[in-house]
């Protein structure tokens, strides 16, 4: 059953079969959250464990972004190339044999080269994962996909506890294998019980040259941002920019580029949302890494303690999903969507006068619980307004389109907060002398994300009604 048509009436005629698919996928989507935020609070024990800097601290989440920034795009156009099942099972194979290296791995070069190689197969599972599940509900789309966001949010909640307690227990290496036998079990139950594919008869083949340009700008800049305000610093920004400027007029001159910026650009709905979800990723991603910091190295808490406090907004993000799925299905989404962007705001706004050295944990706590419903009723609906609206055969694009949104939002949170890191601390390790300046980076953190949150707010609330692509 390769025929898309075939299997879309297959999945129609069978309500069994779509739940199947939906449990399948939210597995696939619990794994990559749970593996990259429980390796938050291990960076201490990393760090410690293989001597290295807070700058190289820093890449160790940053090395997973970007690999899977920049593998987005390419894996949506592969899987409607080439079938979102089959890229989809390579996924998983992938993050299995990254996840092995870096719990074996005994230098920060060889955990950086695994966490490229997690970033790398977590971009073939979100992206093929979200249009597989478009394609299989054509009715109830917006209930299916607050499932899905709420098992990635169950992801993010478990991580820090779980990642907390197994680094403590059985060093930092344990918090990249524990993940594994729910790989294994995801690829067997693709396997058997995923049935039929899915791909585009009219799917433009994969723009390796624009990759390529795509991959040299984003690197620059981001290595560039990361070593500032040394010179080689301002020559990878400069390579960066003069590389994303290539590969955007490449995308406007040849006649099947990497991502069509002329239709996403000029189509106004779209981008909007696009830049919403940009702005919303920007002002937590970067900011909860750095609080697992502050609470262990300013505070004095263990992994397991700091991860039970940032698993308190994981857990409203999990409880208010599936309900804000179910309610963009019926109301306006982008009403939901800027409410959740105002929910931010005011958390962050609370942080911005409150966080310091001696910040009561009950805000901090309030704080979190912000961001959690600020998240819970912007993702689901954000998703299912855009999704919703596109042709099946433009369905692994779209996808891609709005998970890159999501990974250029936590890359940009992450480079402020890494470009923080080398001005305020530079090479240094995070010892007690640099408490204090670490505590000025919070600051600063907390400040840009309110800024960022506001900014979601303007993009969603200005959006048009009607998103098509």
């Amino acid at each position: 059953m390769v025929d898309s048509q075939q299997t879309e009436r297959y999945y129609q005629d069978n309500p069994v079969a779509r739940y199947v698919v939906l449990i399948v996928v939210c597995i696939s989507s619990f794994l990559t959250p749970v593996s990259l935020s429980g390796s938050f609070v291990a960076v201490p024990a990393i760090s410690e464990d293989l001597h290295v800097s807070a700058v190289y601290a820093s890449w160790i989440p940053a090395a997973f972004l970007l690999s899977n920034l920049l593998m987005m795009l390419p894996a949506g156009r592969l899987a409607d190339q080439h079938g979102r099942k089959r890229i989809f099972l390579i996924g998983g194979v992938l993050f299995s044999i990254g996840s092995l290296i870096a719990g074996f791995a005994q230098t920060i070069e060889l955990l950086l080269f695994s966490r490229v190689i997690q970033g790398i197969s977590s971009a073939m599972f979100f992206t093929t994962g979200m249009a597989i599940i478009t394609s299989v509900f054509q009715q109830g789309r917006g209930a299916a996909l607050g499932w899905l966001v709420a098992s990635i949010y169950l992801g993010l909640t478990c991580g820090p506890l779980l990642g907390g307690w197994v680094t403590e227990q059985f060093g930092w290496q344990a918090v990249f294998w524990f993940p594994l036998p729910l790989v294994i079990i995801v690829l067997m139950l693709a396997g058997l019980t995923m049935k039929g594919e899915w791909r585009s008869a009219q799917a433009d083949r994969l723009d390796l040259v624009g990759t390529l340009y795509m991959a040299i700008g984003m690197i620059g800049v981001f290595v560039g941002l990361s070593m500032l305000p040394d010179l080689k610093a301002t020559i990878g920004l400069v390579i960066g920019a003069v590389f994303i400027g290539i590969f955007i007029h490449h995308c406007y001159t040849v006649p099947s580029p990497l991502v069509r910026l002329n239709l996403v650009l000029g189509n106004r709905p779209f981008s909007r949302a696009l830049a919403a979800s940009i702005m919303v990723y920007a002002s937590n991603y970067g900011l909860i890494f750095l609080l697992s910091l502050y609470l262990q190295y300013n505070r004095g808490m263990t992994p397991t303690t700091a991860g039970q406090v940032l698993m308190v907004q994981a857990i409203v993000m999990t409880l208010l999903a599936p309900l804000a799925g179910r309610l963009s299905d019926r109301y306006r989404p982008r009403l939901l969507a800027t409410l959740g962007c105002l929910a931010m705001v005011a958390g962050l706004a609370l942080l911005v006068v409150t966080v310091g050295p001696a910040t009561p944990i009950w805000i901090i706590l309030l704080c979190l619980m912000a961001f959690g419903v600020g998240f819970g009723l912007f993702s689901t609906p954000n998703t299912n307004s855009v999704l919703g609206s596109v042709p099946p055969e433009r369905l692994g694009m779209s996808s891609a389109l709005l998970n890159l949104s999501r990974l250029l939002g936590q890359m940009l949170g992450t480079a402020v907060i890494t470009l923080l890191m080398s001005l305020m601390i530079g090479q240094a390790k995070i010892t007690p002398e640099h408490y204090t300046d670490l505590m000025e980076v919070v600051r600063w953190a907390v400040g840009l994300s309110l800024i960022f949150a506001l900014a979601a707010t303007y993009f969603s609330k200005e959006r048009p009604l009607a998103v098509s692509v």
